[in-house]
């Protein structure tokens, strides 16, 4: 038996093997600071359905979690600082399953206490009446038991209720369910010898300062269940055996906290996030039992889960696995493995990437491919390509990124972002490139930026528009217009006479077409405004010099590094039509080529 699981019948046991004993002590004490009984009837069902549906092989076992004790210096007992609702749970089932005494006495509240009653209920209800209960209800009993009408009282009453109407509505035979629960249900036994901090322990546990959080039961499940069974194959008890178990735990505990490290990683947590869909179980006052902020190595478990087609991670689940607990390990390591892997292949890594933040994919239907490609990475890249197709094209859609009757910026901003991501990406997969941060993947933190300027749709904006176009664009300034726009821009005529203006000279410039549009991070866009091109080139290749980020595509086409390698107009000052046209070409040469 491992030193921190013990069966039900041992935890109540008076026999020299049981667990107090051992330990010398008498009982369970449940302190004064603890809150009352509060287990709802729906959770004690789910408590019966989970151990009635697990089915023992061998030297499998079902684990109830943890209860955390305290050796209480002043009475024969430990003090309860977590878990008490479990043990109370157990002394009711048990009581109704005839094993009352097992657990007389076994968990006491204190006396002189307001719980005083919440003993008597257990001893003189619960265990030496209990049938007084059975079909009675809550109203009828405390008017004719008043000493009994409290809020934890009225829990256990309905706490034996729900196990009573269980039995009976299922007709499981309580013989064979009671030796199950006995010699197959195991608790993880955190024993705490500084009694002194008693209190601060159950209020840092209580305030989740240092909660035990679900990756913490999961990794104690694993340590001794997979390291108990590794074992098994080494047959004897002599101590090299015992010796060889312990490294077992050791090396587990070893890889876990190695697998933790990496899913530390700011860029995988940044990375991964998106992949999660499934939510953790809750804990009190909405809490989270896996929180994945905090403990990194959840985040593989919820894609555990997911994967596994569960729509919410919860402990019950990894019980589930628990009559081979040694495979639920390896697959545990496979996952790991196979999404480091991932991260580590550019090309995955990108396709991936793009998938997860621009379409609605889902991490079960990727894992299922890719478990199905029997290996084969060619043909699980083919599939992410053909997703990546799905999102930018629909079937039998013609894609023509030069009819210069689109508007990509006001009709189709969407499908615009998905292709300038996507541009990125494609990119990015090229040899000696580096990888695009997992933010790259959405636009988030970027605008839509118009190389050639667009024409403001406020009026009182296009005053500086005008004077872009006297600067930059006309070889005869209107100095007029300019003049005349802070006394006029109210009157009608004058706002027709500057649409009018600002018409005839960027008519050819075609501001709305994919060619002229980039994404750039949203306080460098509007830090250069309606500038002309090449302040804005000038400005965006120091940035990159200094080693900030750019994306790739927008670099491309600000310095006109078009996909033929080569400069497609020899002109660094002024950004034209012929620069909008050819952007627009390569952009369609790029997507045909790998989409198809």
């Amino acid at each position: 038996m491992s030193n921190l699981l013990y069966t039900v019948y041992d935890i109540f046991n008076d026999s020299k093997e049981g667990y107090l004993t051992k330990e010398g002590k008498e009982y369970f004490n449940i302190p004064v600071y603890q809150r009352g009984y509060k287990w709802r009837p729906l959770q004690v069902r789910k408590l019966l359905a989970d151990i009635n549906n697990f089915q023992p092989e061998g030297d499998k076992f079902y684990c109830l979690q943890n209860i955390t004790i305290v050796p209480d210096k002043d009475l024969p007992a430990f003090s309860v600082v977590d878990g008490q609702q479990r043990l109370t749970t157990l002394v009711v089932l048990l009581s109704y399953l005839n094993k009352k005494e097992l657990i007389r006495s076994k968990v006491r509240f204190p006396h002189q206490s307001i719980r005083e009653e919440t003993n008597n209920f257990i001893n003189n209800i619960i265990i030496d009446d209990e049938g007084f209960i059975e079909d009675q209800q809550w109203d009828t009993f405390i008017k004719h038991n008043p000493n009994f009408d409290h809020q934890d009282i009225f829990y256990l009453f309905s706490a034996y209720q729900a196990i009573d109407g269980w039995f009976k509505e299922t007709k499981i035979d309580k013989s064979g369910f009671a030796n199950k629960l006995l010699a197959n249900v195991r608790l993880i036994v955190n024993n705490i010898s500084d009694d002194s901090k008693e209190e601060k322990i159950f209020g840092n546990l209580n305030s989740k300062r240092i909660p035990l959080d679900g990756a913490d039961l999961v990794r104690a499940i694993l340590i001794t269940r997979v390291a108990y069974e590794e074992g098994k194959r080494d047959l004897g008890t002599d101590i090299k055996n015992i010796v060889r178990v312990n490294e077992r735990r050791v090396r587990i505990g070893w890889e876990l906290d190695e697998i933790n490290n990496w899913w530390s990683r700011r860029e995988v947590k940044s990375y991964y996030r998106r992949f999660i869909s499934v939510k953790s179980d809750e804990i009190n006052d909405g809490n989270k039992l896996f929180k994945d902020d905090k403990f990194p190595i959840n985040n593989l478990l919820l894609l555990f889960a997911e994967k596994s087609g569960k729509d919410k991670l919860t402990l019950e689940f990894i019980e589930e696995r628990n009559n081979n607990a040694l495979e639920l390990y390896k697959e545990i390591i496979k996952l790991h493995t196979t999404l480091k892997d991932w991260f580590q292949d550019k090309e995955i890594y990108h396709y991936l990437g793009f998938l997860f933040a621009q379409s609605r994919i889902k991490f079960k239907d990727v894992w299922e491919t890719w478990d199905t490609s029997a290996g084969t990475r060619k043909q699980f890249i083919a599939y992410l390509k053909s997703k990546m197709k799905d999102v930018i094209q629909k079937a039998d859609e013609i894609l023509d990124l030069q009819d210069e009757d689109i508007n990509w910026y006001d009709d189709q901003q969407d499908k615009l972002i998905k292709i300038l991501v996507l541009l990125d990406v494609i990119w990015s997969v090229k040899e000696n490139n580096p990888l695009l941060p997992s933010s790259a993947f959405e636009r988030y933190g970027h605008d839509i930026e118009h190389i050639f300027p667009q024409n403001p749709k406020e009026i009182k904006d296009k005053k500086g528009y005008i004077q872009f176009l006297n600067t930059y664009v006309l070889k005869t300034p209107n100095k007029k217009i300019l003049e005349e726009f802070d006394s006029k821009y109210d009157d009608l005529e004058f706002q027709k006479k500057v649409e009018e203006f600002i018409s005839r000279h960027t008519s050819e410039i075609k501001i709305h077409s994919i060619g002229n549009l980039v994404l750039l991070n949203s306080i460098k866009n509007r830090s250069i405004g309606n500038n002309p091109y090449a302040k804005k080139r000038a400005s965006l290749v120091d940035d990159v010099n200094n080693g900030i980020f750019m994306r790739p595509h927008t670099l491309k086409v600000f310095v006109r590094y078009f996909d033929n390698g080569k400069m497609e107009h020899p002109d660094t000052a002024h950004w034209t039509n012929i620069d909008v046209e050819a952007n627009a070409g390569a952009i369609q040469r790029t997507l045909t080529s790998f989409l198809n």
